[in-house]
């Protein structure tokens, strides 16, 4: 089923337009002939990722401050919202929890509530697979019980009920997304592909935690291509969609693809127990059936394309991710 609103004229803010999932949304949304605001504190996203942008409005904002989303909102005459404003690195939720409560739970609210006092169109939130937690479902649809087991699920789950609960309570049109794993350009977190890259390009020897866990990875510009289509879809207000594509690939598997990309032939992977998580999934894989029967959407770019269009960027770009300049080693992936 194609999508049955056209927001081509109109207005859309992305609420941490300069992330990594953001900036590509932005990027799409310039296609459809889209006035774009890009707000964003730069917590985690960069001005560089939407900066010389042609028909972006870039605004620097706190999402926790709901003054300054109100004032955003009025000022741009802003029609939808789509917000990926989130704490998402797994690891670094042991070490703040409380600010990841703030930001992925109160953000959201303040948003909810934003678009009741301005009387948005419609609101997508992008949610997270880590929501569904441990599970005994090979491919997981969104029936599939949520049973969070870290801090960061934990918060994206209270926020992508709020949702629900908000639509509920005051029939704010809100619909919701829950990524799977997606990789590409302006990674803006040390997540395991651009670890990976980011370890290859120093040294033939890899630290990684565990090598056997299976994800869905969809390339960065597929995920948002597939947010912008639900956005747009006639998908019930408060309820779910799932976006992923419906493959897995585990981390050891990643890491030998990316050092062939790489050039690297003498490939030597040593497990760090440091970087293991207390409590691990083995395998998200995507039920992506309600995805493409509420929208046209299909995946244009397979896995090993992707990994290659990353190496390239990372190269092209001064070998350096944004995260750099924040994290200190003892915080990268586990």
């Amino acid at each position: 089923m194609n999508r049955i609103i056209d927001v081509s004229k109109s207005t859309v803010m992305v609420a941490g337009g300069a992330g990594f999932v953001g900036s590509a949304i932005v990027r799409e949304l310039i296609k459809l002939d889209v006035k774009v605001i890009s707000f964003d504190n730069y917590l985690h996203g960069v001005p560089e990722n939407v900066m010389g942008l042609e028909n972006v409005e870039v605004v620097q904002g706190d999402a926790l401050s709901q003054i300054d989303i109100i004032e955003t909102l009025t000022k741009f005459n802003v029609d939808y919202i789509i917000n990926c404003i989130g704490d998402t690195y797994v690891p670094t939720a042991y070490k703040w929890p409380r600010r990841f409560f703030d930001i992925n739970v109160g953000a959201n609210l303040n948003l909810l509530e934003a678009c009741k006092i301005c009387d948005i169109r419609k609101i997508l939130y992008v949610s997270s697979t880590e929501v569904y937690g441990i599970t005994e479902e090979e491919i997981l649809d969104e029936n599939v019980s949520l049973k969070p087991v870290n801090t960061y699920a934990v918060s994206k789950l209270a926020a992508d009920r709020l949702c629900y609960t908000y639509h509920l309570e005051h029939q704010i049109p809100v619909i919701i997304a829950r990524i799977f794993n997606c990789y590409g350009p302006r990674e803006s977190e040390p997540y395991i592909i651009p670890e990976i890259i980011y370890q290859l390009h120093r040294s033939n020897v890899l630290y990684l935690g565990n090598i056997k866990a299976e994800r869905d990875f969809t390339f960065v510009n597929d995920t948002a291509r597939a947010l912008i289509k639900v956005l747009c879809s006639n998908v019930d207000c408060g309820d779910v969609v799932n976006v992923g594509s419906n493959t897995s690939f585990s981390v050891e598997w990643l890491a030998h693809q990316i050092a062939d990309i790489m050039g690297i032939n003498d490939l030597e992977i040593r497990q760090d127990p440091e970087r293991l998580r207390a409590c691990d999934i083995d395998r998200f894989r995507c039920d992506n059936k309600k995805l493409k029967k509420v929208t046209d959407w299909e995946p244009e770019v397979e896995i090993l394309k992707g990994l290659e269009m990353t190496v390239d960027w990372f190269r092209n770009n001064g070998c350096k991710w944004s995260w750099e300049n924040f994290v200190r080693n003892d915080e990268m992936i586990k």
